[in-house]
């Protein structure tokens, strides 16, 4: 197996190259082929860092919830009170700790997951903190994973416990 550390640093890279121009209109296409599928349903988004794709048409367009980081590794889904957010320690924006509504996850019919990197077995690299693996846990939501086309990487990398993606969608393919 590919050490992740290497094919992280590789995805992040990848990620990067695209110029600013590229990764709008490919976060729009994304955009565009979600928005169907979502409406009327109870979603966990996120708020884009960095390079990931950017699903903010998505969270303006629908009633969404984003993660917020708890101890130990370990987040919640919120929905923002009044719109309210934060930067966490990480650096990412989320609800507002104070003025959000904790959504259970039982409650939640479709999870959207940033991928640092994917398979078309629908297994994602994700930033390794582990998060996701263990929130998507339990989880009977439809998981998808957002990620573009360049993200996509060949070598296996599922693990005992990594949760895999119900589909991936990225600006060319749904997976």
């Amino acid at each position: 197996m590919t050490d992740k550390k290497i094919l992280r640093k590789q995805c992040r890279e990848n990620r990067n190259s695209l110029s600013e121009e590229q990764r709008q209109a490919f976060s729009k296409q994304i955009c565009e082929k979600l928005i169907p599928l979502l409406k009327d349903k109870k979603v966990l988004s996120y708020a884009p860092f960095k390079s990931e794709v950017d699903v903010s048409l998505i969270n303006e367009s629908l009633s969404v919830c984003y993660p917020l980081i708890r101890e130990a590794g370990m987040m919640d889904a919120c929905f923002p009170v009044e719109n309210r957010f934060v930067f966490n320690k990480l650096g990412i924006l989320e609800p507002d700790p104070d003025h959000s509504e904790k959504i259970s996850k039982n409650e939640l019919d479709v999870i959207l997951v940033p991928c640092l990197g994917f398979t078309k077995q629908k297994d994602r690299l994700g930033q390794g903190g582990g998060y996701y693996d263990r929130y998507l846990k339990d989880c009977n939501a439809l998981k998808i994973g957002i990620a573009f086309e360049i993200q996509k990487i060949e070598e296996d990398i599922s693990e005992a416990h990594d949760i895999p993606l119900d589909m991936i969608i990225t600006e060319k393919n749904t997976y």
